[in-house]
């Protein structure tokens, strides 16, 4: 596939496409929506598969450098963990799951790049080599399963188009965060490897997919199995301005690290006393730039090369082209989903 190929590629096509899903389904609530939404756009996507994908927080840590937390996670249960939840969203849905979600790796890369071999990843391969036609790939969890499977076999990269959310814009020099750093060898892999990959950064560009507490509440509560479904898990995260204040440090901290230039000792002169609430979710950019490219602004730039400490090296002009996104226009985003979710 030479580079005219490539970036052909990385204009996505009207009508319906084939579609995978990639995901750690029960590591947060953004998941859920990216799926189901996914599964109510049949005019769009034929969903021929979600696979599920191991996450681990402790790991995420642990690979930037930060203290761990008290319960030692293992990726393999966090992989379980979405697989059920993957189920769960199937049955909201009253789908048949049969042949249709998999379990992937119990495990990241390990140290020599070896694939991580499962259910999902001999999956991605039979369906990606056994049509002509385009799979596209959205991957919304740790890019474990996709680097093994392009691991091992590499003429995949001519028949799939992946959609990956992961890390940070380019200019803030590193991608501190948890689908990227938790397998970084992976996201290497991906970046590396020379498949078509459109990918979705996320503070300042999927951050702006924020849904309110209000608008759950009356726009999908009550309206259907799934849309009440996705209304308590989203207002499961609403519990206190000290949550609030937490999640505040913890941007300023690790995802915007770099990117402000006075210390937690200044801000501590200054108190917050209310809040309005939202909850961003963050993985529908990757279903909303497949659904309507007009809705995520984006454009073709170097492949990024991404250092094993998870920062950015130089721009170097000679790498392939990748699609990024910059932006994403929220209204027009939340409007269609809701309008999918909000009824059997």
């Amino acid at each position: 596939m030479n580079e005219r190929e490539r970036q052909a590629k990385l204009t996505v096509p009207p009508g319906q496409i084939r579609l995978v899903i990639d995901s750690d389904a029960k590591n947060e609530i953004d998941d859920q929506y990216a799926i189901a939404w996914a599964l109510r756009s049949p005019e769009r996507f034929r969903v021929e598969a979600v696979y599920a994908v191991p996450f681990s927080h402790n790991y995420f840590r642990r690979n930037l450098g930060l203290p761990e937390g008290d319960i030692d996670e293992d990726p393999s249960l966090g992989m379980l963990q979405s697989y059920e939840e993957i189920l769960k969203l199937y049955s909201l849905l009253d789908i048949d799951p049969s042949g249709h979600v998999f379990q992937g790796a119990t495990s990241y890369l390990p140290s020599d790049f070896q694939p991580v071999d499962s259910d999902a990843v001999q999956d991605l391969i039979h369906r990606g080599m056994s049509c002509e036609e385009p799979l596209y790939v959205a991957a919304i969890g740790a890019s474990t399963n996709i680097a093994s499977a392009l691991l091992m076999e590499p003429r995949l990269r001519e028949r799939i188009v992946v959609i990956w959310l992961g890390g940070q814009p380019p200019h803030f020099g590193h991608g501190y965060e948890f689908n990227m750093a938790q397998d970084i060898r992976a996201a290497q892999t991906l970046f590396n490897s020379g498949v078509p990959l459109v990918w979705v950064p996320c503070m300042g560009v999927a951050s702006l997919l924020s849904f309110s507490d209000d608008e759950a509440r009356c726009k999908l509560y009550g309206k259907s199995k799934i849309g009440t479904y996705l209304t308590s898990i989203i207002l499961s995260q609403f519990t206190g301005m000290e949550k609030a204040l937490n999640r505040l440090k913890t941007h300023r901290t690790v995802q915007l690290h770099g990117q402000e230039d006075r210390n937690e000792a200044y801000f501590s002169q200054f108190t917050s006393s209310h809040v309005a609430w939202s909850r961003t979710v963050w993985d529908i950019a990757t279903i909303a730039w497949l659904k309507n490219p007009g809705w995520c602004a984006s454009s073709l730039i170097p492949a990024i090369s991404l250092r094993d400490d998870c920062t950015y090296g130089p721009t170097n002009h000679r790498r392939h082209r990748i699609r990024a996104v910059h932006y994403c226009q929220r209204d027009l985003i939340f409007g269609d989903l809701v309008a999918c979710l909000n009824h059997d």
